[in-house]
């Protein structure tokens, strides 16, 4: 009876965990993620601009959608090489799929705008979504303006951590969408913490916390025997 209370408990505690993802800045200027464990990154610096396909990265399988351009006012880490969709892509999306669930994603948005749209899922369903209208209360004026030409005043350009707070809110799949024409959706140094890391299943966690729960009621029980 015990042992199927804890088991009970185990899911009842599962359906609980919130969905949530949040996002830290890291300092005005910095171009990449200084998340500790986070050593895997697409510089998109070694593909030929244009018009991206569907293209398998050291971190995982980006869609056709994108296109890859040389540095602007509007993009770039440290004047190199980066990833857009909108103007100056064939469309207004692409995604970036990974191998199992994670729980981090960074990357540079430069140049945000209200058309830019930020997506994360697990399968078919939304984790969270973010637009620059999100990022913006807590970014200081410092962030406003291309670091490293100064150009383009009016616009932020920051790195952003995105963590999963929970089990329940890890992701497979990340959408960069620009809404309408007019404007283009532009980041850089795509990081993630580790490639060959696959968090466990939800069902994997009920397991651990059904067993903690079995092993602590014995110890309980053979505690109780001991002492009559």
């Amino acid at each position: 009876m015990r042992v199927c209370l804890v088991g009970a408990f185990a899911l009842a505690f599962a359906s609980m965990l919130p969905a949530s993802i949040i996002f830290t800045p890291e300092a005005p200027g910095v171009q990449q993620t200084t998340v500790a464990g986070a050593v895997v990154t697409e510089t998109f610096d070694g593909l030929p601009t244009g018009l991206l396909g569907a293209y398998n990265s050291a971190i995982g399988t980006y869609s056709a959608g994108g296109a890859i351009s040389a540095a602007t006012a509007f993009g770039g880490a440290n004047q190199t090489q980066y990833i857009l969709t909108g103007d100056g892509s064939d469309s207004s999306q692409y995604q970036l799929t990974f191998s199992g669930l994670r729980d981090y994603f960074g990357l540079y948005w430069a140049a945000g705008d209200p058309l830019n749209l930020l997506s994360f899922y697990s399968g078919a369903t939304l984790q969270g979504s973010f637009t620059i209208g999100d990022i913006v209360p807590s970014l200081s004026g410092a962030y406003f303006s291309n670091p490293n030409t100064g150009e383009n005043s009016s616009e932020p350009y920051a790195y952003l951590n995105f963590t999963a707070t929970d089990a329940a809110s890890r992701f497979d799949r990340v959408v960069f969408q620009n809404t309408a024409a007019g404007t283009a959706f532009e980041t850089d140094n795509h990081s993630i913490v580790n490639a060959t890391t696959v968090i466990p299943e939800p069902s994997s966690w009920l397991l651990m916390a059904a067993g903690l729960g079995t092993v602590l009621m014995l110890a309980a029980r053979r505690t109780k025997v001991l002492t009559k």
